[in-house]
């Protein structure tokens, strides 16, 4: 194949484009990071930090006491400090991560599922038909239960308003998807589909089973709570005494300014901004550890894209059974895969900059 073959797109096949990173699209942009929900926090540490500098000047001026420590005494609590933030940092990640490798099973056990209905189903193009509609139900569901919603649009257009209404007023929405699923596998057996062949879709269906109650047991177990609050103390002792050793290193500069009589020294009014400067990472690692235990909500900061995800297998699925041969035979014609706006927002929201932060 030459260089002047192209894609349908008109690019050539054998160039590939060049990876698109900045650096300054990652350090500035806002949305995905952790600085807006900290900032609040930030400031109020910077204003704690100013009436401290204040406090010690009253101190200092009436009563001729220094409020400082040995700045050495922070060296190791900081370390340690640091310690259990990455601790706490990974756990949430590893929670992540293992959310995101359960979705990756659903999305081959749906895709090994619709295959083997397809291959080896019984000879009926209306069961393959429903079958691997009904397989592509499934992760939509899922994702609607792991977020706690009972709108189910895709739901409605891929097996029909009653089906989805069904489904919405189950107490376990996934549960009865697989019932079903279950069910029309011994339906097809008795017609006709193999022991093997049964066998082996059973087992897809119950990994998928085994992958949603992993899901569920990140959603519903949250990290140790008694761990939180105390890195939060450790956090609000440590950042709220670390003034007081700030005050030794900066208190002989020079004067600056006067408030209600008491000198106070360019030093000291710096130190409101170096508190700050330590908040940011440390109040940011703390919220990114509890924005990450629950990968499933999309009021978290980096949600897993499920939207996305299931758009996919959906799309896959019904591509099997469109290229179905006893489904051809029989003349079905699939709907068209229209996706609501909302819906193609949520799917397209963020990829164009995902390769300048990556």
């Amino acid at each position: 194949m030459d260089k002047s073959t192209t894609q349908s797109g008109g690019e050539p096949l054998d160039e590939r484009k060049p990876l698109n990173y900045s650096f300054w699209v990652g350090a500035l942009i806002l949305k995905g990071s952790a600085t807006p929900k900290v900032l609040t926090d930030v400031l109020k540490f910077g204003l704690i930090a100013f009436a401290i500098v204040l406090l010690s000047v009253f101190v200092e001026s009436k009563f001729g006491l220094e409020l400082s420590v040995p700045f050495t005494v922070f060296s190791a609590a900081g370390a340690v400090l640091g310690l259990l933030l990455v601790l706490r940092t990974n756990a949430g990640y590893d929670r992540w991560w293992e959310a995101r490798k359960l979705w990756g099973g659903i999305v081959n056990q749906s895709r090994n599922l619709a295959i083997e209905a397809s291959a080896y189903g019984p000879p009926d193009a209306e069961w393959r038909n429903q079958f691997i509609r009904w397989t592509a139900v499934f992760p939509h569901v899922i994702r609607s239960s792991l977020r706690d919603e009972r709108r189910l649009p895709e739901v409605q257009r891929l097996v029909g308003a009653a089906n989805a209404k069904r489904i919405a007023q189950s107490a376990h929405m996934p549960t009865f998807v697989a019932s079903v699923l279950a069910q029309m596998l011994r339906e097809g057996r008795v017609n006709g589909m193999s022991r093997y062949a049964f066998l082996q879709a059973e087992q897809q269906r119950s990994m998928i089973v085994d992958h949603l109650g992993g899901c569920e047991r990140i959603r519903n177990t949250p990290l140790a709570r008694a761990s939180a609050i105390q890195v939060r103390q450790f956090i609000l002792v440590f950042l709220v005494s670390l003034p007081f050793a700030f005050i030794g290193e900066f208190g002989n500069d020079k004067l600056i300014a006067t408030i209600s009589g008491y000198a106070i020294n360019d030093g000291l009014l710096l130190i409101p901004l170096f508190i700050m400067l330590l908040a940011m990472p440390l109040l940011s690692l703390d919220r990114i550890g509890m924005e990450l235990q629950n990968p499933f909500d999309t009021r978290r900061i980096d949600h897993l894209p499920l939207d996305a995800i299931c758009h996919t297998i959906e799309t896959n699925l019904l591509e099997i059974l469109r290229n179905d041969p006893v489904a051809a035979e029989e003349g079905l014609i699939l709907e068209s895969l229209q996706l609501e706006p909302e819906l193609a927002a949520v799917i397209a929201k963020g990829n164009a900059r995902d390769t300048l932060i990556s």
